[in-house]
C-alpha cells in the first residue's frame, strides 16, 4: 500500500443499528473497488469484517474493523462498528478517531436505537454526521419517510445528497444532485446519463433546497446565493462539507448495499465532502502530559509535528499476537523506529509498521498524520493510550469515556483445579476490551466480571473458554448482605480449658449498642480496677472483629455497632492473647440474638436515561423492583431518573429495561447504603445462606 498525505486521506465510522447493513455495504464498497473477488455475506460468515469466530457464530459485528480502500489518489479508511451498545468501547473509539460518521438506517424500519446511540457518540466528540438510507431495494423502502423519521428522531434538519430512481424492487439508481446526474450502478462500473424527465422536476427542487442549505452557514455564499440564486460546484460543495461540520444539516444518500446500487454516488459524496484529517477541529488531549487532571485543549493534527498518535484498539490475534491500532495525530512513523509511552514514560523499540485490512495485514513504509496503522507486540500499551516520539515535548491524548459497567457475572471453571488455566486468558482479554471489569470479592469467594450488556458478557465468557481451552461457568453474583443490632443488650463470655499443665483462661463482660447507619465498627475499653489487664485489650478486639465477620443470623459482616469490654476477670497463670481473644468472640455470640439482630441489604442509586414515552413503564417498573424514585430530570426528549434500588433485586434489571424500551435506555448503578430487609426477604436470605453452608460442607 502506497503511503497517502494528510490532505488525501477519509476516515469514516460505518455506524447504526445492527441490522441495517453496515458490514453487507463495506463488503459491497470492497468488491465494486476489487478488494475482493467475490461478495462475501454476513449470513455465510465469509465477510472481511466480521472475521472473529463469534462473529460469524452470531451473524453479527463484535468488533470495529478497519477496511481501507484506495480510490482516485485517496485512502478511505472504513471502520465498521458493531449495532450493539453493549460494544460502546469498540463504537465510541472507532467514531472519535474519524472526521466522519456515516450512520446507517433501515429504509424500512426508520431509526433505530443503536443510531441513536451512534449519533450521541458523534455529538460527545464533535464528529460531523452523515446518513446513508439503505436498502432502498426492500419492498416496503420509502426514502421520504425515513428522511421524516431522521429528522424528528434527531430533532435535524436533513438534505438529501442523492435521491432514488424507483423504490423497493424498482430502485435502480440514484440522482446525484451534486452534478446533477443519473447514475445506475453495474456492478463496479456505473453507467452516467441525464435525470430522466419525470424526476427532472423533483430534482430541480431538491436541487434547489441543497444549494440553499449550502449557503446558510456563510454570509458571503448567502450573499452570491441571494444575487444569483446559485452557487458553483465548488461553493456549493464546501457550503455542505460546511454544514455538515456544524451540524446546521445531515446529508443523506440513499443506497442498496445487496444490490450494489448508489455506491458510487456515495463514494463521490465521501472523497467531496467527508473531511480531511487536517480539517478537523483537533484531538483531545491534556494541557499537561503529565497531569491527566489538567485542562483538555485540543491537539491540531499538524504534519509538521513531532510524532504523536492514539492507540484506540488492542487486538490479542492467536497468529499475529497482540496488535496496537492506532492514528497518527502528529507528524509521521515508519518501522523499526523509537517510540515513548507517555502515560508511564517508558520507551521501546517498535517492529514493523502496517495497515490491517479485515484480519490481513498490509505492508506500508510510513503512516502520515491523520492515518490510521498498527504496530504488533508492544509490550505494556493499552487501548487509550499515548505513542510519541521520546523527544520531548510529548503530548498525552484523553482516553475515550466509557461508561461504568452495569452488568455483572460470577465466573468460575467447572472443574476448580483448572482455574489457574483462565487467568492469562482473562489478563488478555481486560487487555483488547477495556470496557469490562474484573474483581475477586474476598468475603463471597466470587470472582465478579462486569460489563456493558448481557451480550456483551456472553460474548466475553465465549472469549474465555476459546481462550483457555477449559469450561467457565456463570451466574448472577451473590448479593453482598450485612448485619446489624437493632437495640443494646450486655452479657458473658468465658473460656476456661485445663487439660493437664497450663490451662487457658479468659472472662469478658460486652455491651453491644446500634450506632448510625455507615458508622462501621467501634470499640471502647471500659475495665478499671485491672480486672483485665490493659495489656489484653487488643486481643479482645481482634477476637470481636473475627466474631463480626461471621455474622449473627446469616454469616455475613457485622456493621454499625459499638462493642464496649466494661468487666471481666483474669487468671495470673491460665489467661493468654488467645484465651481472651476466644473469650471476645463467645461474648459477642452470646449477647447479639439479644440485641434484636437485622439482615442489611444494599441499596443502589440507580440512574436511568430513557425516552420520555417510556417514563411510565419504568417507573412503574422500579417499584415493583421495592425501588423508591428519588427525581427525574428532562433532557430533550429523553428523561433521567433516579431511583434508590434493592441489589437483590437488580439481578435481570438490565435485560428487563432493555426489553421494556426496546433497547432504548441506559442506566447506570452504584452502591448507596444498606438498609433493613423486609421481614420476608430477610427469610430467604436466611434460607438461602443456610443452603450454601451445607453445600459448603
Amino acid at each position: 500500500m502506497k503511503v497517502y498525505q494528510t490532505q488525501q486521506l477519509r476516515n469514516v465510522a460505518l455506524a447504526g443499528h445492527s441490522g441495517t447493513g453496515k458490514t453487507t455495504l463495506a463488503e459491497a464498497l470492497l468488491h465494486i473497488h476489487g478488494l475482493v473477488d467475490r461478495k462475501g455475506s454476513v449470513e455465510a460468515g465469509n465477510t472481511q469484517s466480521d472475521y472473529d469466530p463469534l462473529e460469524k457464530d452470531r451473524q453479527c459485528s463484535i468488533n470495529a474493523t478497519l477496511l481501507p480502500i484506495e480510490l482516485d489518489e485517496h485512502k478511505i479508511n472504513l471502520l465498521d462498528c458493531p449495532g450493539f451498545r453493549d460494544f460502546i468501547g469498540e463504537i465510541k473509539n472507532a467514531i472519535r478517531i474519524c472526521e466522519m460518521a456515516l450512520l446507517v438506517v433501515d429504509a424500512e424500519s426508520g431509526v433505530e436505537v443503536g443510531t441513536e446511540f451512534a449519533w450521541e457518540f458523534a455529538r460527545e466528540y464533535n464528529i460531523p454526521v452523515a446518513i446513508v438510507v439503505n436498502k432502498m431495494d426492500r419492498e416496503r423502502a420509502n426514502f421520504q419517510q425515513a428522511l421524516a423519521n431522521i429528522d424528528e428522531t434527531f430533532d435535524a434538519h436533513t438534505i438529501p445528497v442523492t435521491l432514488p430512481i424507483g423504490e423497493g424492487p424498482d430502485f435502480k439508481g440514484v440522482i446525484d444532485l451534486l452534478d446533477m446526474k443519473a447514475i445506475y450502478d453495474e456492478g463496479p462500473k456505473k453507467k452516467v446519463e441525464d435525470i430522466p424527465e419525470e424526476l427532472r422536476e423533483q430534482a430541480e427542487e431538491a436541487r434547489r433546497a441543497l444549494i440553499e442549505a449550502a449557503a446558510e452557514g456563510d454570509d458571503e455564499l448567502t450573499e452570491r446565493f441571494l444575487e444569483n440564486e446559485t452557487l458553483t460546484e465548488e461553493e456549493l460543495r464546501i457550503g455542505l462539507r460546511e454544514d455538515m461540520q456544524s451540524g446546521r444539516f445531515i446529508p443523506v444518500v440513499c443506497a442498496s448495499a445487496e444490490k450494489e446500487i448508489g455506491l458510487a454516488g456515495l463514494m463521490h459524496f465521501i472523497l467531496d465532502e467527508c473531511p480531511s484529517p487536517d480539517m478537523r477541529h483537533g484531538f483531545r488531549g491534556y494541557k499537561d502530559a503529565e497531569d491527566p487532571d489538567s485542562e483538555i485543549i485540543f491537539h491540531k493534527l499538524n504534519p509538521g509535528d513531532p510524532f504523536s498518535a492514539f492507540v484506540f484498539k488492542t487486538v490479542n490475534d492467536d497468529y499475529a499476537g497482540r496488535l496496537s491500532l492506532f492514528k497518527v495525530v502528529t507528524g509521521s512513523v515508519t518501522g523499526d523506529c523509537q517510540i515513548l509511552n507517555t502515560r508511564d514514560g517508558a520507551t521501546m523499540k517498535a517492529g514493523h509498521v502496517f495497515a490491517l485490512r479485515g484480519k490481513n495485514q498490509v505492508a506500508v513504509e510510513r503512516i502520515m498524520t491523520g492515518d490510521i496503522g498498527a504496530f504488533a507486540k508492544l509490550q505494556n500499551v493499552h487501548t487509550g493510550d499515548t505513542l510519541a516520539d521520546p523527544k520531548p515535548p510529548n503530548p498525552r491524548y484523553e482516553p475515550t469515556h466509557m461508561p461504568a459497567p452495569s452488568v455483572h457475572l460470577a465466573i468460575r471453571t467447572k472443574v476448580k483445579s483448572e482455574e489457574d488455566k483462565i487467568a492469562v486468558a482473562i489478563h488478555r482479554l481486560l487487555e483488547q476490551d477495556n470496557t469490562l471489569r474484573l474483581e475477586r470479592d474476598p468475603l463471597l469467594h466470587q470472582t465478579i466480571l462486569s460489563g456493558n450488556g448481557d451480550t456483551h458478557l456472553e460474548v466475553s465468557i465465549d472469549r474465555l473458554r476459546q481462550a483457555a481451552k477449559v469450561e467457565v461457568e456463570a451466574e448472577p453474583p451473590r448479593v453482598q448482605y450485612r448485619e446489624t443490632i437493632t437495640k443494646t443488650a450486655q452479657g458473658q463470655g468465658k473460656y476456661k480449658k485445663q487439660s493437664g499443665g497450663r490451662g487457658q483462661y479468659g472472662d469478658c463482660h460486652m455491651r453491644l449498642e446500634p450506632l448510625p447507619r455507615g458508622s462501621g465498627f467501634e470499640f471502647k475499653w471500659e475495665i478499671v480496677g485491672g480486672v483485665i489487664p490493659t495489656g489484653y485489650q487488643s486481643s479482645v478486639e481482634k477476637g470481636l472483629r473475627e466474631a463480626l465477620n461471621k455474622g449473627i443470623l446469616a454469616g455475613y459482616p457485622v456493621i454499625d455497632l459499638l462493642a464496649a469490654c466494661y468487666d471481666g476477670s483474669h487468671h495470673t497463670v491460665d489467661s493468654s492473647d488467645m484465651a481472651f481473644q476466644v473469650a471476645a468472640s463467645m461474648a459477642f455470640k452470646n449477647v447479639a440474638p439479644q440485641a434484636g439482630p437485622v439482615i442489611l441489604e444494599p441499596i443502589m442509586r440507580v440512574h436511568v436515561d430513557v425516552p420520555a414515552d417510556y417514563m411510565g413503564d419504568v417507573l412503574g417498573y422500579i417499584s415493583q423492583r421495592r425501588g423508591r424514585v428519588a427525581g427525574n430530570e428532562q433532557e430533550g426528549r429523553r428523561v433521567r431518573v433516579t431511583a434508590d434500588v434493592p441489589q437483590g433485586e437488580m439481578g435481570t434489571f438490565s435485560r428487563d429495561l432493555r426489553s421494556m424500551t426496546q433497547g432504548r435506555s441506559i442506566f447506570a448503578a452504584e452502591f448507596s447504603h444498606y438498609e433493613p430487609c423486609p421481614p420476608n426477604v430477610q427469610e430467604q436470605v436466611i434460607k438461602d445462606a443456610r443452603i450454601l453452608h451445607e453445600e459448603a460442607e
